[in-house]
This record gives structure tokens, C-alpha cells and sequence, in this order.
């Protein structure tokens, strides 16, 4: 182990650059891989929903596997889990580049392949960063207040990888027909998989994993972990509410290409939609720290998401023409969530601390392994959801976006902002009755 210094500036920053490193790779896939092999490469929707499913069934699997092997690992000088991500950053960078290969005369099978192979290799080498990368943080400090930091600069860090990839990149990827330029995209995720691959570097220069890592030697460790997890209703809660933010509310930003292409015909637009849907977290990190004065985490978690409940209500139930009306909407809707998506890391390690308390046993591989193996089920949810929603508007992916038939452009109107209304309800209710952490952290609350 290194020298343990004082918990500082070095570590927020540090494990900030660690989302930004993740998020160069996976914002991309995440908002775009749809839309090429979709869209470019000619898969039909029913047929990209079963691999995405099956792609991520298989990527959620690695999470378990990899999240016990972690816990396994005898910590060396770097420490314990920044061994795996300086590994795994290298497979990470080109697994991210061939899944943009772009081949749209290759035979339709080939193509099907290609997605489905290609995926499940790339959700190994992510898998193998994200899983020891979501587990550091409960290593770097077991304070309250500064777990809080850390989860709220990891925000910032995704925040600001994201934000080329929906703000630029809208403005790169389409043609003057409002079609997307498949041949482009390759050259979009390896200038981002190096900046990625750097991040990764710094993440590990500059933190320190300070409280003591426990190695489990138990062979039958991972159904042990597994049985206490379902036993642990908090980590359920945080489980169930980041499922159907992630299936269903964020789900939001890949139905808006789609609606920008096909109902408002102005993807100019597009990026200004993704910026005022995202800019909500920005409010987030700036408001959290003086929120959590007043408030629990579990108040600030559960409570706005009934704003989120009622914009998205409002723009599924009532068609507005101008986009902007419908962008600020979207705008109050998101902003719902933006405590949840700021403060989320530090429920999970709230949640892993409380399951330390039922076993007597630290495992914070296994049990961010299990959680984000529920997350991975929900992003491929997400995008099989979209997916199926496209085709049943009668979307055709043959046709541009401006010569689709009668009523499938309003049929996609309302499904850009039903999905995130039922996600919305769903994670308000595990948050405000499963979830039972006091504001101290250490404590269950009787509030409900």
C-alpha cells in the first residue's frame, strides 16, 4: 500500500477523472451505438433490442465474477483495485474503437454478429475498469461527508465527459439531410478512448485507497454476498430506484435523436435538447452541498423525483410544437433526478458500510459488483426499450427522417416522454419506502 496522506483536493479530482475516463467510452456507446447500427449499419430495431439484451445480460454477468475477484486480490504497492484499472484501461481503449467499424455492405448476419460479438468483448474490458473503479471509493475514505464529496465529484467528472459527446458531437455526427455519417464515428470514440486511457493514468497517480482492504478467501464468498444483498433493503432500494432511472428516465436522451429527426425535423436543435437535459445535474452539484444541510440523502433522493412525475406526465399527455416549450419542460423534469444522479455513489457506499454492519465482513468489490450488475441489465433494458418503442411508432429504418409514414413521428412523441413518467414513479417509491438510512449514515431511519 502507499503512503496514506491526508484525504484532499488530489483525491476528489483524481476520482473525478476516474468517471471521466469510463464516460469517454461508455457516453458514447450509451447515446450512440443504437443510432449506428441502427440507423447506419441497417439492423432493424426488433433485431438490435434482442442483441443489446443479450449483450448486456452477458456484460451483467461479468460484474459478480470480476467484483469477487477484486475481493480476492491481495493488495499490492498501488493498492488494491487500481491494479485492475490500469490493466483493463488498455483492452478498454481498442474493444471501444472496433465497435465502430463501419461496414454497411457486409451481409445482414454479419453485421448482427459483429454488434452482439464486438459488445460482449467491449462489456468485458469496461467491466473489468468500472466494477475495481466503483469499489476504490469505499477504500479511499470511510467518512461520511467526504464519501459524499467523492460521489458528487465523480458527477462532475461524467458530467464533463458527457458533455462533448451530447453537446459536439449532435453537431458533427449528421449530414445536411439530418441522416448521421457512419463513416465518421471511429474516429469520434478513439480520439475519446485516448483522452479516456489518460484519465485512467491520473485517477491513479492521484488518489490513495486509506482504509484497510480485507481479502475474502472464502470459496463460497460470492453466493454469501449475494444472499446478504438481497437481505439488504437499502442497497434494494438504491438497486431498484438506479434501474428504472437508468431503463426508463434516461432513456430520454436516445429517444430525443428520434424525436428531433422525425417530430421537430431540426436536429440543430438536438445538442440544445441534450445540454438543458442535462444541465439540471450542474444544479445538482452546485446545490447538493447546502441541500445536505437541511435535508437527508434519502429526502433529497426520493421526494423531487414526483417533479420529474409530473413534467414528464405534462409532455406525454399534451403535444406541443415548439420544441422549445418542450425543452423546458424536459429541463423541470430532469431536474427532478439531479440530486438522485449526484448522491448516488454515496448510497451505495452508505449501503455497503450497512451490509458490512449485517455480516460483520467488508466486501466492497462484491457488493458494487452486484449492483452494477443490475445497472448493466437496466442499460441494456434502456436501449432494448427504445428499440422496441421505435418499432412499434412504425419507424423504417430504410426511410430518412423527414419520409416516415403518417403518425409515426407523434407515436414517437409520446413514447421520448412516457418511458422516463413510469421510471420516475417507480423510483420515488423504493426511495421513500425501502430505503431507511438516516441522515447520519450509520443509522436506520423510521421515516417512510
Amino acid at each position: 500500500m502507499e503512503t496514506k496522506r491526508k484525504f484532499g483536493m488530489r483525491d476528489l479530482v483524481g476520482y473525478a477523472l476516474g468517471d471521466f475516463g469510463c464516460n469517454m467510452s461508455f457516453a458514447f456507446i450509451h447515446n450512440y451505438l443504437m443510432l449506428f447500427y441502427v440507423t447506419c449499419m441497417g439492423i432493424k430495431p426488433a433485431h438490435f433490442a434482442a442483441v443489446i439484451v443479450a449483450g448486456k445480460v452477458f456484460d451483467a454477468i461479468n460484474d459478480p465474477i470480476i467484483g469477487n475477484l477484486c475481493d480476492r486480490t491481495k493488495p499490492g504497492k498501488n493498492g488494491k483495485f487500481k491494479p485492475w484499472i490500469k490493466w483493463a484501461s488498455i483492452p478498454l481503449l481498442i474493444c471501444s474503437v472496433l465497435m465502430f467499424i463501419y461496414v454497411p455492405n457486409a451481409a445482414y448476419g454479419v453485421k448482427v454478429a459483429m454488434c452482439l460479438v464486438l459488445y460482449c468483448i467491449w462489456s468485458i474490458a469496461y467491466t473489468s475498469v468500472n466494477v475495481p473503479y466503483g469499489a476504490l471509493q469505499s477504500v479511499i475514505s470511510d467518512v461520511p461527508s467526504e464519501r459524499s464529496s467523492l460521489s458528487t465529484w465523480r458527477s462532475i467528472g461524467a458530467m464533463l465527459a458527457q458533455l462533448p459527446v451530447l453537446v459536439i458531437l449532435p453537431m458533427i455526427v449528421y449530414d445536411e439531410d439530418k441522416n448521421p455519417k457512419g463513416e465518421i464515428f471511429i474516429y469520434i470514440v478513439a480520439i475519446m478512448g485516448v483522452i479516456g486511457f489518460v484519465a485512467f493514468y491520473l485517477l491513479r497517480k492521484l488518489t490513495t485507497e486509506r482504509v484497510e482492504p480485507i481479502v475474502t478467501t472464502e470459496k463460497t464468498s460470492l453466493i454469501k454476498s449475494i444472499g446478504w444483498f438481497l437481505r439488504n433493503r437499502n442497497i434494494l432500494a438504491v438497486t431498484i430506484s438506479s434501474v428504472a432511472n437508468i431503463a426508463l428516465i434516461m432513456t430520454l436522451t436516445n429517444s430525443m435523436q428520434y424525436l428531433f429527426m422525425c417530430y421537430f425535423q431540426d436536429t440543430s436543435k438536438l445538442s440544445i435538447g441534450t445540454v438543458i437535459a442535462g444541465l439540471p445535474v450542474l444544479f445538482g452539484i452546485l446545490l447538493v452541498k447546502p441541500a445536505l444541510n437541511l435535508f437527508s440523502k434519502k429526502q433529497l433522493c426520493s421526494w423531487p423525483f414526483l417533479i420529474t412525475t409530473a413534467a414528464t406526465a405534462v409532455t406525454t399527455f399534451v403535444k406541443f410544437t415548439n420544441p422549445w416549450i418542450w425543452m423546458m419542460i424536459i429541463g423541470i423534469a430532469m431536474f427532478g433526478s439531479c440530486f438522485y444522479l449526484v448522491l448516488t455513489w454515496a448510497l451505495v457506499s452508505d449501503s455497503i458500510d450497512y451490509q458490512a454492519k449485517m455480516t460483520g465482513r467488508r466486501e466492497e468489490g462484491s457488493v458494487y459488483a452486484l449492483y452494477s450488475f443490475f445497472r448493466k441489465v437496466a442499460q441494456g433494458l434502456g436501449s432494448a426499450f427504445v428499440a422496441l418503442a421505435l418499432g412499434f411508432t412504425g419507424y423504417d429504418e430504410t426511410l430518412a427522417a423527414t419520409a416516415q409514414a403518417p403518425g409515426v413521428a407523434d407515436k414517437i412523441y409520446v413514447a421520448t416522454s412516457f418511458l422516463p413518467l413510469i421510471g420516475s414513479i417507480i423510483a420515488f417509491l423504493s426511495m421513500k419506502f425501502m430505503y431507511n438510512l438516516d441522515k447520519k449514515d450509520s443509522e436506520v431511519s423510521h421515516e417512510n
